[in-house]
């Protein structure tokens, strides 16, 4: 039987979200999250993280929205005027490709981010990244490898899902898909093999599952798919992607100009009722200890 990780991205971004994600944690169907430590909300996550010691958690790297934690001044090729990052994954794509993107200032505010971190008291399970800009960016890529071998940090998200996909539609589990995330998917997957060879000496679940039905109106099949999951024998750990919160204001002007625009309100709602349906709950809890954080990995 293979080992899934149920984890949530976001927690710190908002007090909903937070509220989201200990819900989860608390009944027993989330096991990991990764901390936003630039988000409107992280003093109130990182304080309830520490009283919540079933929950990995992870540090959440953002170089994408909201304001960095280095001198603004200091890293100009990730900040607009204002001195935010850009709220613009595909910005930071164009200032990649012509060359105008920095590796030493995402390094230099990803060490910011992961010393915030351990002020708040909290050691990372693992590293992931906002948008996945880990993965999306060569700066980003190179920058994560000098942040984990000054910090020794030893595991990190790696993007591996369409064998997963195959999988559960030969087993007639049909997933419900958008064009544009099945694209995203193929450039993660592409960037990833790339990213690996870079981090050879990190340690990723063997595969992931969630970044096709991001966003999604709902997930059909839903015990079926986490017995699916489970019942594979190979690859033996599967990070399971959600993005859980309960309903919130997200979109005020005020948090938009900080923050941008995705932030999949209703999707998160969503999730978050997947995982405490009943029927999944069951699923969960039937397969006891081989439901895991990344401490376990």
């Amino acid at each position: 039987m293979a080992r899934l990780i149920l984890h949530s991205d976001d927690l710190g971004l908002h007090l909903e979200v937070n509220r989201g994600i200990f819900t989860a944690a608390e009944e027993g169907v989330l096991t990991s999250a990764s901390l936003l430590v630039n988000g409107a909300a992280v003093a109130d996550a990182a304080g309830r993280a520490r009283g919540c010691p079933q929950l990995g958690v992870g540090l959440h790297l953002n170089i994408v929205r909201g304001r960095p934690l280095a001198d603004a001044s200091q890293m100009p090729t990730l900040v607009n005027r204002e001195g935010r990052f850009l709220n613009s994954m595909w910005a930071l794509l164009w200032r990649s490709v012509c060359g105008r993107l920095s590796a030493d200032d995402i390094y230099r505010e990803y060490r910011c981010q992961y010393l915030r971190m351990r002020e708040y008291g909290l050691e990372p399970t693992h590293i992931d990244g906002e948008k996945h800009s880990h993965l999306l960016l060569p700066e980003a890529t190179h920058a994560v490898k000098r942040l984990a071998e000054e910090f020794r940090i030893a595991k990190i998200r790696i993007i591996s899902e369409r064998p997963l996909i195959r999988v559960l539609r030969s087993r007639g589990i049909a997933l419900r898909v958008r064009p544009a995330q099945r694209l995203k998917l193929r450039m993660l997957e592409h960037r990833a093999e790339s990213a690996k060879a870079t981090w050879s000496a990190l340690k990723s679940p063997d595969a992931s599952f969630g970044v096709l039905i991001s966003g999604a109106d709902g997930i059909p099949s839903g015990p079926a798919v986490v017995r699916a999951l489970l019942a594979l024998e190979s690859p033996r750990t599967i990070e399971w992607m959600f993005h859980l919160g309960f309903p919130a204001e997200l979109d005020s002007p005020a948090f938009r100009a900080e923050f941008g625009d995705f932030f999949l309100t209703g999707a998160r709602s969503k999730e978050l009722e997947f995982l405490r349906s009943a029927p999944v709950q069951q699923a969960i809890h039937d397969a006891g200890g081989n439901i895991i954080s990344y401490r376990e990995l």
